[in-house]
């Protein structure tokens, strides 16, 4: 079972700020299919070495990777590097939309899932259990293939209810036209996004005065929210 914990925004922009280099992601795609060294890193890549001791030492201290002294057969130890965490992350930008959203991803040993996720695990099960590694290989591939789809299925839905969304924010932005002040739109915009009507959260959102948060808030509720 996975937990899916969402990241504080100080998290979710220092992750960005590791994943948005390439030369990062192809480091972190391969690590997803084993842990490696750096100089296997730098041939399989065809990056010098130098250049990928430094990305690895910059996911280091973000906490993405992690790192384990070996002893190596002709010299001093060498590091074996591997990822360290799950993360999930989502942005969707465009007219009247702007969505990012971090997560963490960590196990759990027991929890509730989806029928569809407990069909899944049963047809993985049946996989491991089978003990020709050729035909369990075949199945664990048919798995892949499964789960897969059914996530393209929930990214078309997910892309479906962002067009609502979307639509949604396009009648409120038309609304928030008509209101007297940036400020105000400001505050209107936050409500709508996240949901949440907290004066302090608000106020270190957006970088208003509470005060002002306070008595934009009163306005919109007696003329606009009820």
């Amino acid at each position: 079972m996975i937990e899916v914990i969402s990241m504080e925004q100080e998290e979710l922009d220092s992750i960005l700020q590791v994943v948005e280099n390439p030369v990062r992601r192809r480091i972190m795609r391969r690590l997803s299919q084993e842990p490696a060294y750096a100089l296997q890193l730098s041939k399989e890549l065809g990056l010098g070495q130098p250049l990928v001791a430094k990305h690895l030492a910059v996911m280091e201290r973000a906490g993405l990777v992690s790192s384990m002294a070996e002893a190596s057969p002709a010299g001093p130890p060498r590091k074996k590097y591997s990822l360290a965490k799950g993360v999930s992350i989502t942005m969707d930008v465009g007219p009247n939309v702007f969505l990012e959203r971090g997560m963490s991803l960590k196990p759990r040993p027991s929890g509730s899932s989806s029928e569809v996720a407990i069909q899944l695990r049963k047809m993985l099960e049946r996989a491991m259990e089978v003990k020709d590694e050729r035909k369990q290989l075949t199945s664990l591939s048919n798995v892949l293939s499964e789960v897969d789809l059914r996530m393209e299925g929930l990214e078309n839905a997910r892309a479906d209810l962002l067009d609502v969304r979307k639509q949604a924010m396009r009648e409120a932005s038309r609304i928030a036209g008509n209101l007297a002040g940036r400020d105000m739109r400001r505050v209107l915009f936050h409500i709508l996004n996240e949901h949440d009507r907290e004066v302090r959260r608000i106020s270190e959102a957006l970088n208003l005065r509470e005060l002002s948060v306070k008595e934009i808030l009163a306005e919109l509720e007696r003329n606009y929210f009820g």
